[in-house]
């Protein structure tokens, strides 16, 4: 009876599944943080968006600021010649009450909180970028992480033939051995697809799908520090979400002090000539208009204007509480991932690998059993894929805590 060779098996499914891996690395063009973070600041559509709408608002801005066209209009009385009266007249709106002034600091409210917009959402793509980019570097460290146990995997499977050959152990060894080998294989091909969805996520997150890189340039070993709540407390003010809402504040009071100011009527100034054929000469004229305010006096539109400004406060208010809640959430999960990988590269990591390394030289001298060696194997498999997930959650923590409070103020000395 042919006896069928799994870890054969498994290195050539593997070899087909991991060829493209491998070629890749060969070429690898390498990508460092500060290169994302400038590709993504530079090419972002999002980003482009946001500094148009800035530029839109400078438009808006300078045409706020202009002066009402005059009014040229002309009436002809009688089609007979000899009868008609001809007048030509210019008409200047002037605006009273501050209109002017207080559409210019309205739209320049609306300015400056489109540049809080860039601000903003130039916050929110250095947190993507660095939250996927490191996504990218732990999924590249677990692609190695496999392949160290894979290599591991194969060495125990040689150490078993060797002594299924010897006579020591049963052939039942060997074919846990094939086994376990081609599991390891098989979680080496899911880690190599689990990075090329982690590389998609940043590509995603620099805008730019024509990035080329085939590996990160990055070191895990180096783990984000979690300050106490208070300096970051300091921070809430200046978050780019609190400053926009504050800013949305600052717009609408001056929409409210402009729909006050269009409480005032305008005034209307006309001046023109009048030329009568039939008497035979001009006619200056003089004209004053005003709107009377009986029955509107803008009353609704304050009122309105009014509700969105306590509106706004409103939301500010709750606003801070939200970013402050998820700010202590996103500390908490830093403080937490950050004493899990502590405890795991110090203590449980080194314990794993003696455990793991003293089985399989035990096993060779026939001291331990094959069950051993797996369960020794699986146990700092599981430690080191631990110490990946908390590195991982540590630094998508410290991305989420950039997003909400901003990058922080430099201290002088």
């Amino acid at each position: 009876m042919r006896r069928f060779d799994v870890s054969r098996a498994a290195r050539t499914a593997c070899a087909v599944l991991c060829a493209p891996f491998i070629f890749q690395t060969v070429w690898a063009q390498s990508l460092s943080l500060d290169a994302a973070l400038a590709t993504a600041l530079a090419h972002h559509p999002d980003l482009r968006a946001s500094m148009l709408e800035r530029e839109a608002s400078e438009g808006a801005t300078q045409q706020a600021g202009a002066w009402q066209n005059p009014e040229l209009s002309t009436l002809v009385e009688d089609t007979r010649q000899a009868t008609r009266t001809t007048t030509i007249q210019l008409s200047q709106q002037i605006e009273l009450g501050g209109k002017r002034a207080a559409r210019i600091g309205a739209a320049r409210t609306a300015q400056g909180q489109a540049e809080l917009d860039v601000v903003s959402r130039r916050a929110q793509i250095r947190s993507q970028v660095m939250a996927a980019f490191y996504g990218v570097a732990v999924a590249q460290e677990r692609v190695r992480l496999c392949d160290e146990l894979g290599r591991l995997s194969t060495q125990a499977r040689e150490a078993a033939s060797k002594r299924v050959l010897a006579g020591k152990v049963s052939p039942v060894e060997e074919l846990k051995a094939q086994v376990a080998e081609a599991q390891a294989l098989s979680a080496s091909s899911v880690a190599q697809s689990d990075w090329r969805v982690a590389v998609s996520q940043l590509r995603q997150a620099l805008g730019d799908p024509t990035v080329k890189f085939d590996r990160i340039d990055a070191d895990i070993g180096w783990l984000p520090s979690a300050s106490p709540w208070e300096p970051l407390a300091h921070r809430l003010e200046a978050s780019p979400a609190i400053a926009r809402a504050q800013q949305e504040i600052t717009r609408r009071q001056a929409l409210s002090d402009l729909e006050r100011a269009r409480r005032t009527p305008d005034l209307t100034l006309t001046l023109g000539a009048k030329r009568d054929q039939q008497l035979g000469r001009d006619q200056p004229i003089v004209g004053v208009s005003l709107v009377l305010p009986l029955f509107d006096r803008n009353q609704g539109a304050i009122l309105e204007a009014s509700r969105r400004e306590d509106k706004a406060r409103a939301e500010l208010d709750a606003l801070r509480a939200s970013v402050e809640s998820q700010a202590m959430q996103a500390l908490s999960q830093l403080s937490s991932a950050l004493a899990q990988a502590q405890t795991l590269r110090e203590k449980v990591l080194p314990a794993a690998r003696q455990a793991f390394a003293a089985s399989t030289k035990g096993y060779e001298l026939g001291k331990f059993g094959f069950l051993d060696v797996l369960d020794a194997q699986r146990t700092l498999f599981e430690a080191e894929t631990l110490a990946l997930s908390a590195v991982a959650q540590a630094y998508q923590a410290d991305a989420r805590l950039l997003e909400l409070l901003g990058e922080p103020t430099p201290t002088k000395d």
